[in-house]
């Protein structure tokens, strides 16, 4: 529920060796972040999910 790509990404259970996403450097959250958007950004074209830009500049994704 309204998450931002961020908050998706750290909610994901990744393969790396099996450690927590608060155990990864900021160079592994920044791939595994855009891996996740890249996901994202295909299921709002498959309309399973919808953007909504804040008044804050933040972005969060919505579930359809």
């Amino acid at each position: 529920p309204d998450c931002t790509a961020y908050e998706t990404a750290g909610r994901i259970s990744w393969s790396a060796r099996g450690r927590a996403w608060s155990d990864f450097s900021p160079n592994q959250k920044w791939f595994a972040m855009g891996e996740a958007l890249a996901h994202i950004y295909r299921l709002c074209v498959l309309g399973k999910v919808r953007r909504e830009l804040l008044d804050d500049g933040h972005v969060v994704y919505h579930a359809v």
